[in-house]
């Protein structure tokens, strides 16, 4: 017997169709990530493996009010353009491809969409655009990276590097050792930081991510509008901000 089903594509559209009518579907997630270089040990899914992992943790946490739609595994990444293997689009092409996505969840009548995002680069882009989402779609829009929810007393005491989350370091690492160890090749680390990582460091931030991402579902379906601030964890106790990050500036037309 199949596990309880999340995904939107795993649907029938009868079955959907009578859950919407039934109103038991009250909010999507959508996962955002990229395929892209994640230094020698972790494979380029990374970032949407892991937006996915969190986005289908905290549906089944709030099965059957909660459904997930299909990752976007393309992102914005012309940075690391130089890594062969790297794919990336435009920063203006992957607001509208999400848009298309947002609004088409709206359209069947789902007022409550979590975008679920797994890939610092689209920190900037994101947050600005999430509120010409709402505008455009009347619906209740809410970005958030899953590391979003961290206090910076756990981030600290979590991460011996301090930083959080850091690129195919000690955070995605421990992420990745956790949630899908055979995306991650121990034997080619080479970064000091990403030698930190424990699969046991792992499940700590994993089960705090989607206790807090599953919170933040429930408060919109009640009715809110939580206001998320997007940041990175560094040491010394530094945090930055999108604003840091002019690769990914939001559209600008």
């Amino acid at each position: 017997m199949r596990e309880k089903r999340v995904f939107i594509q795993d649907f029938t559209r009868k079955e959907f169709r009578d859950l919407l009518s039934a109103g038991t579907i009250q909010a999507a997630l959508v996962p955002t990530g990229t395929t892209e270089q994640h230094e020698e040990h972790l494979e380029m899914a990374h970032d949407a493996a892991s937006a996915e992992y969190m986005a289908r943790e905290v549906a089944l946490r709030l099965h059957p009010r909660v459904v997930v739609a299909p990752t976007v595994t393309v992102g914005v990444s012309e940075h690391h353009m130089p890594h062969k293997g790297t794919l990336t689009v435009r920063v203006g092409t992957f607001l509208d491809y999400v848009f298309d996505i947002c609004e088409s969840i709206a359209r069947a009548g789902i007022r409550n969409i979590l975008i679920v995002n797994g890939h610092g680069g689209h920190m900037n882009c994101l947050s600005h655009e999430v509120v010409r989402y709402r505008q455009l779609t009347r619906a209740n829009i809410v970005y958030c990276s899953y590391w979003d929810i961290y206090t910076s007393e756990e981030a600290y005491a979590l991460m011996e590097s301090k930083r959080l989350p850091g690129h195919a370091q000690e955070y995605e690492t421990s992420f990745g050792l956790a949630a899908f160890p055979e995306r991650v090749h121990w034997d080619a680390v080479t970064d000091p930081e990403a030698k930190l990582a424990t699969a046991e460091k792992g499940r700590k931030v994993i089960a705090i991510a989607v206790d807090r991402v599953s919170d933040l579902v429930q408060r919109m379906i009640a009715g809110e509008t939580p206001q998320v601030q997007p940041h990175s964890f560094r040491p010394a106790g530094v945090l930055v901000g999108p604003q840091h990050f002019p690769y990914q500036s939001p559209r600008t037309v």
